[in-house]
């Protein structure tokens, strides 16, 4: 598990990016979160590219990319393991307003909602499987990225009380959908070896080969893309 000084390094490498369309820590948090109760499993060579947006060419040095790339993995890997029976412990990473004390759960919402984007059919599959939970879960998540993004339909009223109650529903919605996903339910349309089926966590961080393609998702070798710095 990452240590907070490790995530301290993966908070400042993120907000070292040089975009405006990579990720902040607590985004991270929840695209990780997506993936993972995701019933098919999406591969780094896919994802990562959406962590740090443009950013990857325009690292100094390689061993700058192997680094984020490591804690990025490792995150991943931690969010894997806490949402692996049997003792699940998982916890959102949010954002807190250090003025008020006030937990902006919004950051992480948007994350969850961009793993989603990447597998839309599996999550209308969710919602149509039959199971009540598990599609309310889906639904009210995308409830709460319409408040976070300022563009719900719902009565004030309801978008104040869901403002108020999404820190602590968001645990119980991503835990819904992961029991949804490890029950099986969801071994008829989906390759068994999906990525929230693991009893693992599926990937490791592993130094990068200079012929090996590249993590960035480029589709080309290490050494041709970043590991030519």
């Amino acid at each position: 598990m990452l240590t907070d000084d490790e995530l301290d390094q993966l908070d400042a490498l993120l907000l070292s990016l040089p975009n405006d369309d990579g990720m902040l820590l607590s985004e991270l948090d929840g695209f990780c979160a997506g993936l993972i109760v995701c019933p098919e499993m999406i591969m780094p060579g896919e994802w990562l590219p959406c962590v740090w947006g443009n950013s990857a060419a325009q690292f100094e040095t390689a061993e700058d990319v192997q680094r984020l790339t490591d804690l990025i993995m490792r995150h991943y890997n931690d969010v894997a393991q806490s949402l692996t029976p049997p003792e699940m412990e998982y916890g959102p990473l949010y954002d807190e307003d250090k003025r008020t004390g006030e937990i902006l759960w919004e950051s992480w919402c948007s994350g969850f909602e961009r793993a989603m984007r990447l597998r839309p059919d599996t999550w209308i599959h969710i919602v149509g499987s039959g199971d009540e939970e598990a599609a309310a879960s889906v639904n009210m998540m995308l409830a709460l990225y319409n408040i976070a993004e300022g563009k719900s339909d719902l009565p004030k009223s309801s978008v104040k009380s869901l403002t108020e109650e999404a820190p602590e529903l968001i645990p119980t919605l991503v835990l819904n959908l992961n029991t949804w996903t490890k029950s099986g339910v969801a071994s008829e349309p989906f390759p068994a070896r999906a990525a929230a089926k693991q009893p693992h966590a599926p990937f490791q961080g592993t130094k990068v080969g200079r012929n090996a393609p590249c993590p960035c998702g480029s589709g080309r070798k290490y050494k041709r893309c970043c590991g030519s710095n």
